[in-house]
């Protein structure tokens, strides 16, 4: 197993021999994409609508397309494979490419690719689960158009700095008085036998997660979702509360700011959500 390996530009090498041009417009302006892709059992989840979200983030920043889909597949099973990782995700970035110092694209410029598997303890993530988690309430002064997966995330690091100075698990946005959602996933409670959760729209990312929850599992467990922005005094109201995402899957949140929901107790409903949603990973990637 060698997890000191990273794909740039289609090319597996050691971390210390890869080589990002300083005049980078990722490095430079943060001028790209990204995208997040977890892997059970060795197997990658949800590529191929992981992918499509990439594309649609490199179609909507203008980005020139260099590699398809089918060879971002392959790259995702290469870098599995040369890592030797069973539980990680994969992170992948597209920049615009290298060119002269100026805010304005240059005419000719290749986009640079980079990919590298990320280890999951997925146990620890587990403990987590089964105690539920804290999270403190932070301004989203993020940009309008957070469905864009932009490598611009500074609003983020430095909420998800504030959490972690204060103890929390995680922070969550709140945009004119409503909340959006929290730095690395949707948010969700469970209110009146009812799962509301924030629009899909330019205020929060595109999460695969969330979509599997109200295209399918929702469906399986009988519950109705809501689309509607609400307020922290709604939310803290709830019978229960989740994070949903890639990096989480579904992780109970039983304190907001200072206030416990649940009386700070995991209730049923996250749990129950939890494990549909095993069940279908177990479907899609199951043990070798």
């Amino acid at each position: 197993m060698s997890e000191n390996l990273v794909l740039v530009n289609g090319e597996i090498m050691l971390q210390e021999e890869a080589f990002i041009d300083v005049n980078d417009r990722g490095h430079n302006f943060g001028d790209g994409v990204f995208e997040i892709v977890p892997v059970y059992n060795g197997r990658c989840f949800a590529l191929l609508p992981h992918m499509n979200n990439l594309f649609e983030s490199v179609i909507h920043a203008k980005i020139p397309g260099v590699y398809m889909i089918e060879e971002l597949v392959e790259f995702h099973e290469e870098l599995i494979k040369a890592t030797g990782l069973n539980d990680c995700e994969i992170y992948t970035q597209i920049t615009r490419g290298s060119g002269a110092y100026s805010l304005a694209y240059p005419e000719q410029c290749v986009p640079n690719l980079t990919m590298y598997a990320v280890p999951v303890d997925r146990a620890k993530l587990a403990e987590k689960r089964a105690k539920g988690v804290n999270i403190i309430t932070e301004e989203d002064l993020r940009w309008e158009h957070c469905d864009l997966n932009s490598l611009n995330r500074m609003p983020e690091a430095i909420a998800r700095q504030k959490a972690f100075i204060g103890n929390a698990f995680e922070a969550l946005f709140v945009r004119d008085g409503k909340i959006t959602e929290a730095t690395e996933g949707s948010f969700f409670i469970y209110k009146d036998g009812i799962l509301w959760t924030h629009p899909e729209d330019k205020h929060i990312h595109k999460n695969i997660t969330r979509r599997l929850l109200m295209e399918r599992l929702a469906g399986e467990l009988d519950l109705q979702i809501i689309e509607r922005a609400f307020d922290k005094e709604f939310a803290c109201k709830a019978e229960e509360a989740f994070i949903c995402g890639p990096r989480y899957e579904f992780m109970p949140v039983t304190k907001i700011d200072r206030t416990f929901i649940n009386g700070g107790k995991v209730g049923t409903m996250v749990p129950a959500i939890e494990s549909a949603y095993l069940n279908f990973v177990a479907q899609e990637c199951p043990s070798k």
